[in-house]
């Protein structure tokens, strides 16, 4: 029996922890550091008694303010209570250890280290995404000093819908030294407890400046201010088109006005955050073309004005005494804005020394090549763009935001072990501050578990040996199939390479293009991006995507069927099993194994049929463009045998916009193309009756 001793620097610290650890909805962490650091510290403490009596045999564990005069202990302490660098030491102490944190993360992420030094792991929310060590009858004391810092200041993703929160999955990002989240009512002090920075925003502006929105005068905006929209460059302001045009940033009462709109969130149901996402309307290229604007620089001129002028506002409200808290803002550098190149000018010097940010959203790139790469056309417009962004002197510190599970393809078994392993150390090299991705997902990550581990440790430190992590990733998630399952996700990853071309968000991708398809034969053959020069080479690829994913899917069916022989052999009675929820949650299957395989199959399924629809319908579509009725009818049945797998089964949660709100759809609605499918049979049916 081992006896250790933790050691949390407060007084009465034995009676009293427990309530410490959870008072975090009590705590205005901002204004009381004390109590922020006591909740913090004995929160980690209660997470090292949890894990260390799961590691060792026979221990007993008791807590104190100081260390014994004896025997073993692990002393927690935080350096800075202001810090949150994520900064951590972890030292010998004679029979001890101590554990020092730059600020609460920064122990947060020592004491996990610790954890992770008797071999946890935690790959996925929840117990069953954390790799339990092997039993031991003593701790793997560390007999050298051990200093570690971010290579990424911020290590984040987008939470861009109101009902995304889980509270296992910000301890998921704490286990994995993730510090930026976005701030939800249910959760939010559990990521202040955890050391998190939390942020909101994004495209707000929508909701503002919608036209017909009444004011107190009871005009709507658009009768009272239509010189706030934008001018667009051909034509005159409508009210119907408004928003189609980036609202006009040279208006002084339009600056104010938003100040206040944005200044009442900041009292209110953003008061908690200390990240702003200032971003326009989403009108992919249209800015203000009035003279005023236009004298201002490029689209990303105007936008950083704007900015600038907010900054403004917003400091001298601090001043004023009404806004009590500081907020940094975030712009973004995006296609849909016109900010994705970089400004003409200078930046504006508040915004600097505010230390405000840039986030640089490539939303259409290439993942079949790195961002580097400049045999890419595609890659290489972005990385251009990127380097005249971290290039432009002064700068801003600029965060790469990345479309890993972008709703495009959210759910779909998309991997990105190659692309994260060579882009996350480039964006460190050139200079980024930071890492962010739209949209983790918050349940069945199945083998998209690798990408959030990929993703997270690289953040944290770029020179990780990327290959000795997978192979214990593999190694600890399916056990005796680990080398099977590497090239089920090599069959897999590159079953998707051509990912952003098939489904991505611009006009040009193939599922953009279907979507503003009437149903009819067409008059000319699908637009096609630079990478498919034809409609017969996309469906070469679409048709070479599906091999590959029924390579996979049939080794991976193998491996089940070995794991469910296995499985039934060792399987026991678990003693005392619970029926309560908690305890059901607790509760260790015998066969983790199965559990993954399983997910790993069902995204496996949906990614096959969808990739089979869109590879059919295109073909269809080029069947009615070359008038190849014997063909087109072949290409139909395949079109609906795929749609009605599709609508045989639904897909993991998603999320309403843009309120709170859950739905799970079929897969045929997910896929996004139930419509166009409606379309097409309209014509079928039209063309059938004028035959009979």
């Amino acid at each position: 029996m081992q006896t250790i001793c933790i050691i949390v620097p407060y007084d009465n610290v034995h009676k009293e922890i427990v309530l410490w650890a959870n008072e975090e909805r009590s705590i205005d962490f901002r204004r009381d550091p004390v109590r922020a650091c006591r909740c913090t510290s004995a929160f980690m403490a209660l997470e090292l008694e949890r894990y260390l009596t799961r590691t060792l045999r026979a221990v007993e564990i008791y807590f104190q303010a100081v260390p014994p005069e004896r025997g073993l202990y692990i002393e927690l302490k935080i350096e800075s209570a202001t810090a949150n660098d994520g900064g951590f030491s972890i030292r010998p102490a004679g029979q001890g250890v101590v554990i020092q944190g730059n600020g609460r993360a920064g122990l947060v992420y020592g004491v996990y280290e610790m954890l992770r030094q008797q071999g946890w792991r935690w790959y996925a929310p929840g117990p069953t995404g954390e790799h339990v060590p092997e039993p031991r009858d003593e701790l793997a004391w560390p007999s050298q000093p051990l200093d570690r810092q971010p290579a990424l200041s911020w290590r984040g993703f987008d939470f861009a819908f109101a009902s995304m929160e889980s509270a296992e999955l910000l301890l998921w990002m704490a286990r994995n030294r993730m510090n930026v989240y976005g701030w939800r009512p249910a959760t939010g002090p559990l990521g202040r407890k955890l050391g998190m920075i939390p942020r909101v925003g994004g495209h707000i502006f929508e909701t503002m400046l919608d036209p017909d929105r009444r004011l107190a005068s009871g005009e709507t905006l658009w009768e009272a201010h239509r010189f706030w929209y934008g001018l667009p460059a051909h034509g005159q302001r409508r009210k119907e088109s408004a928003l189609r045009t980036q609202f006009c940033v040279s208006q002084d009462d339009l600056i104010e006005f938003l100040g206040r709109e944005i200044l009442h969130k900041l009292t209110a149901e953003w008061r908690e955050a200390d990240i702003i996402d200032i971003w326009g309307f989403d009108t992919w290229g249209s800015t203000c073309a009035c003279p005023d604007c236009q004298s201002l620089g490029n689209a990303t001129d105007q936008t950083l004005h704007f900015l600038s002028r907010l900054r403004d506002f917003l400091d001298r409200m601090r001043r004023q005494g009404r806004l009590d808290h500081a907020v940094k803002l975030a712009v973004c550098a995006y296609e849909g804005t016109a900010t994705l190149t970089g400004p003409e000018r200078p930046f504006p010097a508040n915004l600097l020394e505010a230390g405000d940010y840039c986030i640089f959203y490539p939303i259409s790139r290439c993942y079949a090549h790195d961002l580097a790469d400049a045999a890419c056309a595609r890659n290489a417009r972005y990385h251009t763009a990127l380097i005249g962004w971290l290039n432009h002197r002064p700068a801003m510190p600029v965060i790469i935001g990345e479309y890993y599970n972008v709703s495009k393809w959210q759910d779909l078994p998309v991997l990105f072990t190659t692309r994260i392993q060579r882009d996350v150390p480039d964006y460190v090299r050139t200079g980024a501050a930071g890492l962010t991705y739209m949209h983790v997902p918050l349940v069945n990550w199945g083998m998209r578990t690798i990408t959030q581990l990929l993703y997270a440790q690289l953040a944290w430190d770029a020179s990780t040996d990327a290959g000795s992590l997978l192979q214990e990733y593999f190694t600890h998630r399916y056990g005796p199939y680990a080398d099977a399952m590497r090239q089920v996700y090599e069959y897999v990853e590159e079953a998707w390479w051509y990912i952003a071309q098939w489904r991505a968000w611009g006009p040009g991708s193939i599922l953009s293009q279907l979507l503003a398809w009437d149903g009819t034969p067409p008059m000319e053959p699908l637009p096609l991006n630079e990478h498919f020069t034809s409609a017969a080479a996309a469906i070469a690829s679409g048709r070479r995507s599906l091999q590959l994913m029924a390579s996979a899917r049939d080794r991976l069916e193998a491996i089940r069927a070995k794991e469910k022989i296995r499985a039934a052999w060792t399987a026991v009675k678990p003693a005392g099993q619970g029926v309560n929820p908690q305890e059901e949650r607790e509760f260790e299957p015998d066969s983790p194994y199965e559990l993954h395989l399983d997910e790993a199959m069902r995204s496996l399924v949906y990614g096959f049929d969808s990739m089979t629809l869109m590879t059919e319908l295109l073909a269809y579509h080029d069947t009615l463009f070359h008038r190849d009725s014997e063909a087109a009818k072949v290409a139909w049945n395949r079109v609906e045998q795929a749609a009605g797998a599709l609508n045989s089964y639904y897909i993991p949660i998603g999320y309403e916009w843009p309120g709170p709100g859950l739905e799970s759809h079929d897969g045929l609605t997910r896929s996004q193309l139930r419509h166009v499918l409606r379309l097409c049979r309209k014509y079928r049916l039209a063309k059938s009756e004028s035959t009979d």
